[in-house]
């Protein structure tokens, strides 16, 4: 049964009567969603177009029975013709410039042991073949020409390397990095591909490794950084095979580099901020950069997406929604601006592919043509018929001066319901317009999520994003200042609300703890409890640390204790539920032990679950077992501390009417 549009106003306009406030959509009988409808959702990336306008993009599908993702390159022609490649770890489809052959990397027909991953070609027919394997990895791939192709891979650094993999030896920093493992014995260096032969000659010999690049008009331009001592610094260059390389520009924090038809732009910044600076659109003229947004666009860009209309395009933060651009003759203009987030984009000439998600749409992929744009792909769309989903209200609140972006998810019912409390990573994350499971599923179970973007957050001005030396202050001040005014005016029990958060969520949610006890459960996952050991264990800490806490441990601890929440356990009241993942280099697993360990000292209530898989991204990346256990955890601790057990919200499965 569905209900038609007037019907469905009618029903708004009931609903808000009756509560109070709008955000629930009445669309037909739906079903509340569910722990496996959030690990049955399938991830889509890196969408292509191709020189004749054809599509590829990744579609990977839990296989929940399996404990796996499979992984597929799904095609579409111009002409509307389908074609599925399927193979473990397939992802970064490259288009050749004739578009007559698609390469990709692959790890199909490896077993477990063998190490690294391959370079494959399909011709648009038949069965893709394997040109190149890399026993260090691949991490990406372009065409220099129509039989040649550009790879970045990882190599070993001489007299540092153990082929058995019985050690490693380390002689720089970082020793590990996150999602890599092990890193300072090997560097990233472009290599040439022979697509007919399979012949690898490597290309460049740069000592601190490449870190990206792109081909443009026979030169392949790549970044570095100048010293690993120091690795926001980086240098631009450019080479030729068979040629030496050479210095193009100097002293930027590079974030990517791209050929559009003919011309290089990057995008980069100065650290006018250090590293939470607005990356901007430059293009590079011999040896000299112009920044082409500054002084259009105060906002932090995420995407080079390519040439569009005959103008660069890119996609950038800005409250709470991610926007598609265009960098035309000193002006900008916004093609796609709504009220989601553009994960992934790629033009070319007259037509641009997006991977988009609002609030109540799974991500999915769009063609973009004459400012028009038509969803393409239906992976997730099947979450939309079956399952409620609901839309954020817009709250703002002004704390201290400073005007603070929030959101509120409320579930449908009378009276008065728990809350929870979510603040997102970063500092320089952003919440919004997100398609986000998690909260989803506990507003399907009874809970207001409550979510805004405090100073620090990415999506506003550069000075907004700018929170160095007052971690757990400002930023504390204004959530709490937003959870005031989401109290004050929607149903919420005071008596039943949880705090969590993820990564710099997670230390804030350790920080929040130490200062008030408004909240009758805790959930950090992923976090941050004492600086000193940051600084020592975590893959960045030896140089975010400095930059966002301000000088080191050696001499600046008084400053680095006063923020480790670690130290300031003793006021804590609030049951403290700790989430780590054994494989995490980017807040390092000694931080949830810091804040578990402090915690028990000082007889307070904590309990410490630890994945032993995983990386820093482990909510969202690991197996779907893996996902599936955590958000059982999790929801399971907050209705045990909020007293809402074996009552409250609703089962997965039950028929309800909304969106």
């Amino acid at each position: 049964m569905a209900f038609s549009s007037s019907w469905r106003a009618r029903l708004e306009e009931v609903i808000t009567g009756l509560y109070g406030f709008p955000g629930i959509m009445v669309v037909g009988l739906l079903r509340r969603l569910g722990i496996e409808d959030v690990v049955r959702i399938s991830r889509i990336t890196d969408a292509r177009i191709s020189g004749k306008g054809d599509l590829a993009y990744i579609v990977s599908i839990a296989d929940v029975e399996k404990n796996r993702y499979a992984s597929e390159i799904r095609i579409l022609t111009r002409g509307g013709d389908e074609f599925y490649l399927a193979g473990e770890g397939d992802s970064s489809p490259r288009w050749s410039p004739s578009s007559t052959k698609l390469a990709f990397i692959s790890r199909r027909g490896a077993g477990k042991e063998e190490k690294g991953s391959g370079i494959y070609i399909w011709g648009l027919r038949g069965e893709a073949r394997r040109v190149a394997w890399f026993r260090d990895g691949v991490s990406d791939l372009e065409w220099f020409d129509e039989s040649t192709l550009a790879v970045l891979a990882s190599v070993p650094r001489p007299q540092l390397y153990d082929p058995d993999g019985d050690y490693i030896i380390s002689d720089r920093i970082p020793v590990w990095f996150d999602g890599k493992g092990f890193v300072s014995h090997v560097y990233q260096q472009i290599h040439l591909v022979d697509v007919d032969s399979g012949r690898i000659s490597r290309l460049t010999e740069e000592p601190n490794g490449v870190m990206g690049f792109s081909v443009c008009g026979g030169e392949i331009y790549y970044y570095t950084r100048e010293d690993w001592r120091r690795p926001l610094h980086h240098v631009v260059k450019k080479i030729r095979p068979g040629g030496s390389p050479t210095d193009v520009v100097k002293d930027y924090t590079v974030s990517r580099v791209s050929c559009i038809d003919g011309d290089i732009y990057m995008l980069a910044h100065q650290r006018s901020i250090g590293m939470s600076s607005h990356y901007r659109l430059w293009g590079i003229d011999g040896s000299r950069a112009s920044c082409l947004s500054c002084g259009l666009l105060d906002r932090n860009i995420e995407i080079i997406a390519g040439d569009y209309m005959g103008s660069p395009s890119i996609v950038y933060s800005d409250g709470g929604r991610t926007v598609f651009s265009i960098v035309d003759r000193g002006s900008l203009r916004d093609i796609v601006r709504r009220d989601g987030v553009i994960y992934s984009a790629d033009s070319r000439g007259d037509i641009a592919a997006l991977i988009y998600a609002s609030p109540t749409e799974p991500p999915e992929v769009y063609m973009l043509s004459q400012d028009s744009l038509k969803k393409i792909s239906r992976v997730n769309e099947w979450l939309v018929r079956e399952v409620r989903l609901y839309s954020p209200i817009y709250e703002s609140v002004e704390v201290n001066g400073e005007k603070i972006d929030g959101w509120v998810m409320v579930p449908e019912g009378v009276g008065k319901k728990p809350l929870i409390l979510y603040i997102h990573g970063g500092p320089k994350g952003m919440y919004g317009y997100h398609f986000n499971p998690e909260m989803q599923l506990m507003v399907s179970e009874g809970f207001i999520a409550a979510f805004c973007n405090p100073r620090g957050s990415d999506g506003y001005s550069e000075e907004f994003a700018d929170i160095r030396g007052l971690y757990g202050e400002k930023d504390y001040e204004q959530i709490m200042g937003f959870l005031d005014r989401v109290v004050s005016k929607y149903p919420v029990d005071e008596k039943k609300m949880a705090v969590t958060g993820i990564s710099y969520g997670g230390y804030m949610v350790n920080v929040v703890i130490t200062k008030t006890d408004r909240f009758a459960a805790a959930v950090s996952e992923n976090g941050i409890a004492d600086w000193i050991a940051d600084y020592w264990a975590s893959d960045i800490g030896f140089w975010f640390d400095p930059d966002q806490i301000g000088g080191t441990p050696l001499n600046n601890l008084d400053e680095y204790v006063k923020k480790s929440p670690a130290f300031h356990v003793s006021r804590v009241k609030t049951p403290l539920l700790i989430i780590h993942s054994m494989e995490d280099y980017r807040c390092f697993i000694d931080q949830s032990l810091a804040m578990h360990i402090a915690m028990l000292s000082a007889e307070k209530v904590s309990k410490l679950v630890i994945f032993t898989k995983g990386s820093h991204g482990h909510s969202v990346s690991a197996e779907p077992r893996h996902r599936k256990k955590r958000l059982e955890i999790k929801l399971s601790w907050i209705k045990e501390k909020l007293g809402l057990t074996g009552q409250g919200g609703g089962q997965a499965g039950q028929d309800v009417g909304g969106r």
